[in-house]
């Protein structure tokens, strides 16, 4: 029979042995950044707010579920991540959103979302189109079909619509859609897509 002291010490030598140097896989880090950090606080918080009850039971597949939460994860860098980003590949989006790459392909042809080409010819993804739980923007495709009717321009689309503006109250054109006020937005729509048209 072993006592809390002794349980204590077990656990505090699996701890050192487990960060021992020479123990890590090959990659593996030691310590959080900053931003990791404060990741797992808001997490921390999020559960103790009780807005994990009832989906974490003591037989839930937690590796499993740290997984999905890492896949949810923007990682693509890019020029642009200060304007547009963070990004998503078609690879990590597809599993955060548990959809095959031909849904992705067939919802960004559908301009139900927005879909990026790099410098390789690969797609990704702005997240700021799309919610907690993975939701796309409401009304995308008739806010697209009004700033860019001819698709010639789906970076402009994705500046303008992650741009905060006064008209959207000091947010932006996507936190409006998401905010509910869609009328709004393809009013602004429309007004930037005359003026535009104006300039050409």
């Amino acid at each position: 029979m072993t006592t809390t002291g002794q349980t204590q010490r077990t656990a505090q030598t699996q701890r050192a042995t487990h960060d021992a140097p020479g123990q890590r896989a090959p990659g593996q880090r030691a310590t959080l950044t900053r931003t990791e950090d404060a990741l797992l606080a808001a997490l921390r918080r999020r559960i103790l707010d009780g807005r994990a009850d009832g989906a974490l039971d003591d037989g839930a597949d937690v590796d499993l579920l740290a997984d999905r939460m890492v896949a949810s994860l923007p990682a693509v860098k890019h020029e642009a991540d200060v304007l547009i980003g963070p990004f998503y590949d078609t690879p990590t989006l597809a599993a955060w959103r548990g959809v095959t790459r031909q849904a992705l392909s067939k919802a960004t042809a559908k301009r139900d979302l927005i879909g990026l080409k790099i410098g390789d010819g690969s797609l990704v993804f702005p997240s700021f189109q799309f919610g907690a739980s993975g939701a796309p923007l409401p009304n995308l495709r008739q806010v697209l079909a009004l700033i860019d009717p001819d698709r010639i321009d789906p970076w402009g689309s994705a500046l303008w619509l992650n741009t905060v503006a006064d008209e959207f109250g000091g947010t932006t054109a996507a936190q409006a859609l998401r905010d509910g006020r869609e009328e709004q937005v393809l009013a602004a729509a429309r007004r930037a897509a005359h003026a535009w048209a104006a300039d050409a």
